[in-house]
């Protein structure tokens, strides 16, 4: 690997792990701003899907402008648009201010999760499924960095303008680091620019369409599952435990991903095979076993489903590495609405069975994905494989 290519790898890490360190952040000082506004659940409710809102329109657009103009140039405007957000929510009196800034924050940042990853599969061509296990990796490192430095805040007397504050000082040499960013290599889409949208083509191609609903599916049984964590312990009676199995849950997310960021060749086995166990522990959770097994289990499914993302994000990315800007953006634009669909579903099914039937969702969604991923193989057979040395692929209808 030469300098270039790992001061690149150093830069994506560093800034995945501010992403998720953001959004965790956000996460656990919601009800701190619901309270300083006086929200009450519907308006709270509003707030949540202003962010997922930026996350659905924002991506796909941004990943095509980076696809045509250069995604470079992109990254950094997003990096700044961010900050600028960061620094807007902390200082916001107004709802509306708060509200453009939770709503452009979202869309900012989905789309440099998205182009950051695409150029992660343009840059490492023959180790993308193993790079982005890794910077999945650095984003739950965040993740559960976030809510514990929001408590430490809190513990010195900080409310949640200081801590969005301090996140922004934090985040500031994040944007120095993008100007760092090495060029964008040159794809064939720069070549043959189209005056028909990139992502109309994606979508007319079934390999694309299969990499889509997975994600929608896979975000959806992962996000039901982080947020039924603190219910589905409450009803069996041991509340105390729901914290304990969320972060069991995020560190078994953060050694499945350095263990699939190893051992990157065997993906072709490691992908159906995390499925498998995905179904089984899923299953295993409906039957309502002891609070310490349980426990475990929530660890186990963090495992299973952690190489998931990465490895369709690789696989999406570099089959159509042509348009890999589009393909990523509209990856992460499939996850957010999984992300919104799903933990409504899960709720509205737990309000009339309980948690432990509305897991069943998610045993569905990963069987699916299993399914899919099969499909997927079977199509593949048909084209010229490109994820372990890959080519500029030609879309067909």
């Amino acid at each position: 690997m030469s300098l270039t290519a790992k001061k690149f790898n150093a830069i994506c890490f560093a800034f995945m792990l501010l992403l998720g360190l953001n959004f965790s952040i956000y996460q656990s000082i919601i009800q701190d701003i619901n309270g300083f506004f006086g929200f009450d659940g519907a308006a709270s409710g509003i707030m949540v899907a202003l962010y997922f809102l930026g996350a659905l329109i924002a991506p796909g657009p941004a990943g095509e402008l980076g696809d045509r103009t250069g995604k470079k140039m992109v990254v950094i405007l997003s990096g700044v648009l961010m900050f600028s957000c960061i620094l807007l929510i902390s200082q916001a009196r107004h709802v509306f201010i708060l509200g453009a800034g939770i709503l452009l924050m979202g869309a900012s940042g989905s789309t440099l999760q998205g182009l950051l990853s695409a150029k992660i599969a343009d840059h490492n061509p023959y180790s993308a499924k193993r790079m982005m296990n890794f910077s999945g990796c650095c984003f739950c490192v965040g993740a559960v960095v976030g809510p514990l430095l929001s408590l430490a805040i809190k513990s010195w007397g900080g409310d949640w303008q200081t801590i969005m504050l301090i996140n922004a000082v934090i985040f500031c040499p994040g944007m120095i680091l993008l100007l760092w960013l090495p060029k964008d290599k040159k794809t064939l889409a720069d070549k043959t620019a189209s005056s028909t949208a990139y992502s109309l083509e994606l979508i007319k191609d079934v390999r694309f369409r299969i990499f889509f609903i997975s994600i929608v599916l896979y975000v959806g049984a992962e996000v039901s599952l982080a947020f039924s964590v603190t219910t589905y312990f409450t009803e069996a009676g041991v509340a105390a435990f729901g914290e304990i199995a969320l972060s069991l849950f995020w560190a078994g997310m953060i050694l499945g991903r350095l263990l699939a960021g190893v051992f990157h060749k065997r993906s072709d086995l490691i992908m159906p095979l995390c499925l498998v166990f995905g179904i089984i522990f899923s299953f295993l959770l409906q039957v309502g076993p002891p609070a310490i097994v349980s426990l475990v289990l929530f660890s186990l499914m963090g495992l299973s489903l952690s190489a998931v993302w990465p490895i369709l994000m690789a696989l999406c990315t570099q089959t159509f590495q042509r348009f890999s800007g589009t393909a990523g953006g509209l990856m992460i634009v499939g996850g957010s609405l999984g992300g919104i669909l799903f933990p409504a579903l899960v709720g509205v099914v737990s309000s009339g069975f309980g948690i432990r039937r509305a897991l069943a969702i998610a045993t569905a969604s990963v069987a699916l994905i299993l399914m899919l991923n099969l499909l997927s193989r079977k199509n593949a057979m048909k084209t010229e494989s490109v994820t372990d040395n890959p080519t500029s692929v030609k879309l067909t209808e």
